[in-house]
């Protein structure tokens, strides 16, 4: 999926500020739409559309949060599969069985999703507590399956050219919710914000799709070709699973330690640690951007020149290509760590006078320092997890993230036993060094005998 930031890049190539600020909004809206979209719909929301929201602000808020959570962690590890079987398909020029694969497995999701949804809101006991339980009952299903379509399609929109289009459809649907929940809200009370919020995301669900369909025209709907990369890439399942479980660990453990039930629901919420971690969570952006556009262009030529002389070039030849593979890798990641350090550095500085500004008086300064911290952790681990996955070195990958999984799962829970608030995001910090720690090693020791590695694959046939 290297081929956006080289088409970015060229882009970028051309110089102007208006270039540079398109291709920076290009890439937030292909590498980090959904969610930025959501939690910026909701701050605006909750500040500009408060009429819409009188009766039940916190379910409203609530639900589109645990859409995203629960679609993350009960979906990721598929998503991460599927787009394994895509790339191949482009790269052997199936254009046809790609768009087969997509348009299948996007329906099964959404399908999947509507049980799922339906299962969630069911046990809610909304009487009292909305004027229009029904409406909002059928909003939240709606919402939850246009969440999870959304993911399968951001692994896949990638492909296209037209990113003005792209951030163009992110943008109409982000306002279209927030007008729907404005709108819908002051005739339907919640149920119609919620309703209203929806609608803009199916919209954006559907415009995305229909730009996928101009280049991968389906030749029909089967399952088959999953299901065999599903039994042949297992460790990249669970990596991709896990990976979302060490994201919501903390998150989940001290929703039921620390937080209150939403009326009405089984849903729970804690602030003093919910506002923090999301916003810290937006943080990864700019590492992100970077290494769509340079770090990932930057490795991605050299694996390949590597790759292309292992079975044809001497060993000298082998092993400067491999040196220049690594180099290039180090290069990168240095420029994108120093960048994300810059921004980590500058925010925890700046948290005493930003976090009250944007958040209110009640923000908790001390947890959004430790959770900006954990962020710079948790952008390392993600690139060197990708690195890892672009070696195929999948096991290993798994390993590192069951590390990030479990140190901060634990650390979360031993918070919540001792009860002291003023650890909040310790949990998270200590996941993401771990994680980066075994990830890093993981990946020094693959490029150390990478060359060993794909000798014995050659031979292996």
């Amino acid at each position: 999926m290297a081929g956006i930031g080289f088409e970015l890049k060229r882009v970028l190539r051309q110089g102007g500020i208006v270039r540079f600020i398109g291709v920076s909004l290009a890439g937030t809206a292909i590498v980090a739409g959904p969610w930025l979209l959501s939690v910026l719909g909701i701050f605006l929301i909750q500040r500009y559309a408060r009429l819409a929201l009188l009766e039940a602000p916190v379910l409203f808020s609530s639900t589109i949060v645990y859409s995203y959570a629960v679609s993350l962690m009960l979906g990721s590890g598929l998503l991460y599969v599927f787009t394994r079987q895509v790339s191949d398909l482009i790269y052997e020029e199936k254009s046809r069985e790609a768009g087969s694969a997509h348009l299948s497995f996007l329906l099964v999701t959404v399908a999947l999703a509507a049980f799922v949804g339906a299962a969630g809101v069911m046990p809610m006991r909304l009487g009292g507590i909305v004027a229009h339980p029904v409406l909002f009952a059928a909003a939240a299903v709606c919402l939850f399956a246009a969440t999870c379509a959304n993911w399968v399609l951001l692994s896949f929109i990638s492909l296209l050219k037209s990113y003005a289009g792209i951030l163009f459809t992110y943008l109409a649907g982000s306002l279209v919710s927030f007008f729907g929940t404005f709108l819908l809200g002051r005739v339907w009370s919640t149920g119609g914000a919620l309703l209203g919020y929806a609608i803009g995301q199916v919209m954006t669900v559907l415009v995305l799709y229909g730009m996928t369909l101009a280049r991968f025209r389906p030749a029909g709907i089967s399952l088959k070709g999953f299901f065999s990369y599903l039994g042949r890439y297992r460790m990249l399942f669970t990596a991709g699973l896990l990976y979302a479980w060490a994201t919501w660990a903390d998150k989940v453990v001290f929703w039921f330690a620390f937080g209150a039930r939403v009326p009405g629901s089984w849903m729970r919420t804690f602030d003093p640690y919910d506002v923090p971690i999301f916003f810290s969570i937006l943080t990864l952006i700019p590492g992100l951007i970077y290494f769509t556009i340079e770090t990932e262009t930057a490795f991605y030529p050299r694996l390949r020149e590597f790759l292309r002389c292992i079975a044809s070039e001497p060993y000298q030849k082998i092993q400067e290509r491999k040196y220049a593979m690594i180099r290039s890798l180090g290069q990168a990641m240095r420029g994108q760590g120093l960048l994300q350090l810059i921004v980590s550095v500058t925010l925890i500085l700046a948290a005493p006078v930003m976090g009250p500004a944007l958040f209110g008086a009640g923000i908790n300064v001390p947890a959004l320092r430790i959770t900006l911290g954990a962020a710079f952790f948790h952008s390392l681990f993600l690139s060197l997890m990708i690195f890892l996955f672009y070696l195929e070195h999948y096991g290993r990958a798994a390993a590192a993230t069951l590390v990030f999984f479990a140190a901060n799962c634990a650390a979360s829970i031993c918070i919540a036993a001792i009860g002291d608030t003023r650890l909040l995001g310790m949990s998270y910090l200590i996941g993401g060094i771990l994680g980066s720690i075994t990830a890093g090693i993981f990946l020094v020791r693959a490029l150390r005998h990478f060359d060993h590695t794909m000798f014995i694959r050659a031979s292996r046939g």
